[in-house]
């Protein structure tokens, strides 16, 4: 089976690697890198969290124009407010829900619904694609395990039965 490429030129995947943020990319991206196309709304990765990478996070993110979405309503719109990310951020969120010049981008630094696996065994087991990074076969299959949504288990069915074996 021959999968599919991302573009050289997708804005946030090329940002991210631009200024060498350590990521792999997961979600609906990673589905399709494993066979299976359906359209995705956002951009999921998961980051290995350090000093070095959290500065280097910050450029990129700086360079796309993040903002993370507060709860207090702006009286002028009647929407959230929202502010630009900042170190301060970084360093103290885990799961970080952004949007971005080119739409959502949700950055995690653990596994998603396995919050206490180490995620160094999801960067030693990822395949390159493209010159990115994505989540093993094995690893995204456990991850659409554990979320359990209905699009989850739709993704999970369609990879299974072009992927049997993993």
């Amino acid at each position: 089976m021959h999968a599919p490429n991302i573009s050289d030129s997708d804005p946030v995947f090329s940002v991210l690697l631009k200024h060498r943020v350590p990521f792999v990319i997961i979600g609906g991206h990673a589905v399709y890198r494993h066979g299976y196309w359906r359209q995705t709304e956002d951009y999921d990765v998961i980051w290995d969290r350090n000093p070095e990478s959290a500065k280097v996070l910050l450029g990129a993110l700086t360079e796309l124009n993040a903002v993370w979405i507060g709860r207090e309503i702006d009286p002028a719109t009647s929407i959230e407010k929202t502010y630009p990310v900042n170190a301060a951020y970084i360093n103290c969120e885990h799961l970080m829900m952004l949007w971005t010049d080119h739409g959502p981008l949700n950055l995690f630094d653990y596994v998603p619904g396995m919050p206490t696996e180490d995620v160094t065994q999801l960067f030693e087991t990822a395949v390159e694609g493209d010159g990115y990074q994505f989540s093993s076969l094995a690893w995204l299959k456990r991850m659409k395990r554990a979320a359990g949504r209905s699009k989850d288990l739709v993704d999970l069915e369609e990879l299974e039965k072009r992927n049997p074996s993993v």
